[in-house]
């Protein structure tokens, strides 16, 4: 009768013994099917986060070559507007040149980043999916290098704005809608007006386009050192994710 006893005792033990072991496994298997659906789903996300930023990039790279394009002819045109100020303003061929050149003072190209990507990864956590801790350094040294760019805008803007003003208190540009001054895209021979011929006040416009001109060219020289940041890390990613 004990032993009868001790035996079921025994078979009960052992079947709560294998619930116990078969409810352990089920419970460790589920945690590991959970974590690698989150693997699988963080990866993906991951693939999807670098899609979005090769093709950004690849944007930037058209818009960087663009805009660097824009400002050499700027810096050019200003560069010659400057050759101005060694001859007399009084030549009406120097007129026509000043009016034509000075078009070009307002003329304003700055660079935008497409950054939906980039935002998406730094507003929503995203840079954490990035596993790969030299992939992650490099997509945040990217963004760095895009605020630069907008800092170095600040003081390109501010010159051309200094520079506009000045010209507006020089040339009357109501003039180029006159046909009797300009007709069929160039001057006539009538002689082109300006706000005034004070020598001084000519010292001063100068000073100004040569302040434009040399923020315009820090600005490019920004652009043209940067871009190649852009190219190699589209190598890396496509490199790096296939």
């Amino acid at each position: 009768m004990e032993t009868s006893q001790a035996n079921t005792e025994r078979k009960r033990f052992k079947a709560y013994l294998l619930e116990g072991l078969m409810l352990f496994v089920a419970v460790t298997l589920g945690f590991f099917a959970e974590n690698l659906r989150e693997n699988i789903s963080d990866k993906k996300k991951e693939r999807e986060y670098i899609c979005g930023l090769i093709n950004n990039l690849k944007q930037d790279t058209i818009s960087f070559k663009s805009i660097i394009q824009e400002n050499k002819i700027k810096v050019a045109v200003l560069d010659s507007l400057i050759s101005l100020s060694y001859k007399k303003i009084t030549d009406s061929n120097v007129r026509q040149l000043l009016y034509r050149y000075s078009v070009y003072v307002s003329y304003y190209a700055a660079f935008i980043s497409h950054d939906a990507t980039m935002m998406q990864l730094k507003n929503s956590g995203g840079l954490q999916l990035i596993k790969r801790n030299h992939i992650a350094d490099s997509i945040a040294f990217y963004d760095q290098v895009v605020r630069n760019i907008y800092a170095a805008e600040v003081p390109y803007a501010k010159a051309t704005d200094e520079a506009t003003h000045a010209v507006e208190g020089l040339l009357v540009f109501r003039v180029l809608r006159d046909t009797t001054y300009f007709n069929k895209g160039a001057f006539t021979d009538k002689e082109l007006p300006l706000l005034t011929t004070d020598p001084e006040e000519f010292e001063i416009f100068f000073n100004k386009i040569l302040s434009e001109r040399d923020w315009t060219k820090n600005y490019l020289n920004h652009l043209q050192a940067r871009l190649p940041y852009a190219i190699r890390l589209i190598e890396m990613l496509n490199e790096e994710y296939n």
